[in-house]
């Protein structure tokens, strides 16, 4: 599972000298002057995992830990870096930020009881999730505005000439498809609504059904009447608005073909490709300046890597 996106989207830092002297609680690291607590992690794990669940996504704790001590560090260097700049954010910001996220939360459920009920059910109270979350969405913002501010140095320091955009062009022609279009057919296994936890099994055994010769939509119908099974005549599609896992499994592909099981975040998607329309690739005058931004953007997001790997390299970072 990727978290390192969301990761960055949410992250909590309680520091507590009192916690550490009256509860024994652990140090794992040491960064610069500052720690990281076990109970920081801990609190950390324990909000993104009921984040996750609430939104009906499993969780890898082993997985999720390791990834948010080795993001903790790396923005607890950043944070400070905001702190001796003076790079400050308003509290009105912090509160739209969270307002936004409760409320794309609270939408998948029918009422506020049930959601509050979610909440506990995690072990965690309406009020204390809030309070987490503005610290979460807080340490954030001064990240990004960090972030923000170094891009706009290194922008400045980054060319591009016509060799490298026709280089990228050469190399990534399937990106740059229009009016490719597939019309398909579609059983769908989402991972929100499933209780069994053994989806990946299900659709694959769909898929040998369906290759076996059983009817499609025959077969749509009898797993409709099962929980978390949805699909159906989806009509022509652009390529280019599909999930990009998807869209990688469609190349080459032909008519009538099986597609599946194919995973995305939500689910698994088995298709049918009832017809196909062949698009065609953009021409490199019409999108040039397009390619010069992406790659822009792809040596700015390098030259980031490469300043806070030198950082790391410079901070006193000492895993307990």
């Amino acid at each position: 599972m990727k978290v390192r996106v969301m990761i960055l989207l949410l992250f909590i830092f309680f520091y507590s000298a009192f916690l550490y002297a009256f509860t024994g609680d652990k140090i794992l690291v040491k960064v610069n002057d500052e720690i990281i607590l076990q109970s920081e992690v801990d609190e950390t794990v324990d909000l993104f995992s009921a984040q996750l669940k609430i939104s009906g996504k499993k969780v890898d704790k082993t997985e999720l830990e390791k990834n948010i001590l080795n993001e903790m560090i790396e923005q607890k260097l950043i944070i400070t870096m905001a702190k001796d700049e003076k790079i400050e954010v308003s509290e009105g910001a912090v509160i739209d930020k969270v307002n936004e996220f409760v409320d794309s939360l609270r939408s998948k459920f029918t009422d506020e009881e049930e959601f509050n009920n979610a909440l506990l059910k995690e072990g965690i109270s309406y009020s204390d999730f809030r309070i987490k979350l503005e610290a979460q969405v807080r340490d954030k913002l001064l990240y990004d505005k960090v972030k923000q501010k170094k891009q706009q140095e290194f922008i400045s320091k980054t060319a591009v000439n016509d060799e490298e955009i026709k280089k990228y062009y050469l190399e990534n022609k399937d990106d740059f498809k229009i009016n490719d279009e597939v019309n398909i057919f579609q059983i769908y296994f989402d991972k929100s609504r499933d209780k069994s936890g053994d989806l990946k099994i299900k659709a694959e055994e769909t898929v040998k059904r369906l290759k076996s010769g059983e009817d499609f939509n025959n077969l749509l119908k009898e797993l409709k009447s099962k929980e978390g099974v949805d699909g159906g005549v989806l009509g022509w599609v652009d390529t280019t608005q599909m999930n990009k896992k998807i869209r990688d499994a469609l190349v080459n592909v032909k008519k009538n073909k099986i597609i599946g099981p194919v995973e995305t975040e939500d689910g698994y998607h088995i298709i049918k490709i009832n017809d196909i329309k062949k698009g065609k690739i953009q021409e490199l005058a019409d999108i040039k300046e397009k390619i010069r931004v992406k790659i822009i953007e792809s040596k700015i997001e390098k030259m980031w890597k490469e300043w806070v790997d030198k950082i790391k390299r410079q901070a006193y970072i000492e895993k307990m």
